[in-house]
Order: C-alpha cells, then structure tokens, then sequence
C-alpha cells in the first residue's frame, strides 16, 4: 500500500484500508471484522499489534493517531470510525 496522496478518499474506501492493515498485522480474515466485534477480546488484538496497526494506518492514511484514543476503542466499528474522523480532520 502506498501513503494516500492528496486526492479525497470514500467512508469505504478508508474501511476497506484500515481493515487490509488490520488484516495483514493480526493475521485475521478482513471478513471477520464486523463492526460489532470487540477488538481486544474477540480479534485478540494486544497492545504491541495495536501500535503496529496505528503507525500503519497514519503512515498510509497520513493521519495522527494519540494512542490514549485507541484505548478507548472498544469494537471494530468505533475505531474505523475514529480513523475516518481524523482523516477527514487532517485532509478536510
């Protein structure tokens, strides 16, 4: 994946990114990521996967992330949605 360029990006098109990085790092099938599921329990992601899936996403999304933020994530659904509020933020 290369760093998005200047060109806006679709809700899906950030869904889909975010869910190939998620993907690619915990080793788990993007099907599986509805938007219900709690990430820490039920996908098993632990903290070392969460930084890599955040230096990830803001190197390919050209984003900030403050990680005390992801602590407060709890399912799939409410971290795409912080990425796709601090991508539209940052590239608004």
């Amino acid at each position: 994946m290369e760093p998005q360029s200047t060109k806006q990006i679709t809700s899906a098109e950030i869904r889909q990114r975010v869910k190939q990085i998620v993907s690619r790092i915990s080793r788990i099938d993007p099907e599986e990521f509805a938007d219900d599921i709690i990430i820490r329990e039920e996908l098993g992601i632990d903290s070392l996967m969460a930084m890599e899936i955040i230096a990830t996403c803001e190197k390919h999304l050209d984003i900030e992330i403050d990680e005390t933020a992801f602590a407060d994530i709890e399912t799939v659904a409410d971290f795409l949605n912080l990425i796709e509020v601090l991508y539209r933020k940052t590239h608004g």
